[in-house]
Parts: C-alpha cells; sequence; structure tokens
C-alpha cells in the first residue's frame, strides 16, 4: 500500500491521508523531494537543498509534527527559521533540530511553509 501511495505522490505531486478527525494532505512547492505521511499527525519532509517551500491543510484543528531530512538518511542539522503564511491561527513551535510542530486551524485552507536548515547545502 505504501509503494503505490508514494508512485501517487510523484504523479500528483500531492499526498492525503485521511484520519477519524479530517483530511491532511501535503503538497510540495519548492525543492521538495519527497513528502511522506508517517501518520495522522506526521509528515516526512525531504529536501535535499535545505531550502524548500510545501503546503499542508486539513479539515480538523490539529497539530502535525513535521521531520526534515536532505535524503532519507540525512536529517536537517539546525533548523534556521520555518515561515508560516495562510489562515489565521497557523502557528508554528521549533521542537528539535530537524523537526517542528505545525498548528493548523483546521478550515482546509492550505497554509504554506517554508524551512531553511541552518547548514543548507
Amino acid at each position: 500500500m505504501m509503494v503505490k501511495m508514494m508512485v501517487l505522490v510523484s504523479a500528483l505531486g500531492a499526498l492525503t491521508a485521511c484520519s477519524d478527525e479530517g483530511q491532511l494532505v501535503a503538497t510540495p512547492l519548492n525543492n521538495v523531494q519527497k513528502i511522506e505521511v508517517v501518520n495522522d499527525q506526521a509528515l516526512d519532509v525531504q529536501c535535499d537543498t535545505g531550502i524548500c517551500q510545501f503546503e499542508v491543510s486539513t479539515s480538523s484543528h490539529d497539530e502535525i509534527t513535521v521531520n526534515m531530512f536532505y535524503d532519507g538518511q540525512r536529517a536537517f542539522e539546525k533548523i534556521e527559521g520555518v515561515s508560516v503564511t495562510g489562515p489565521s491561527g497557523a502557528t508554528v513551535r521549533i521542537e528539535g533540530e530537524n523537526q517542528f510542530t505545525l498548528i493548523l486551524s483546521g478550515d482546509d485552507e492550505p497554509t504554506k511553509v517554508q524551512v531553511i536548515d541552518y547548514y543548507r547545502n
């Protein structure tokens, strides 16, 4: 099932996962090689350059944990910044060297996220 889901992401450029409370949608915009739904409240994002943009939306008020990677094995070393543009109520909280929590308002409006790693390539 996961292989089919990843093929769908490549073909459509977006990934959708359903949860009991709402639907999580992640769409790559710039410099995102892959977005993978880990579970209904977590995303892994692969960004080879260390600077990327993507959109996330959900139909429920939710906290989404985002893990950032250069490739499948190498995590971001230190997130320099995360900027969030979109509906009011969408905020971000840095959790670690390669992880942040995105708090979404749940109004199905896309929230644009830009992430920059301090040690970017």
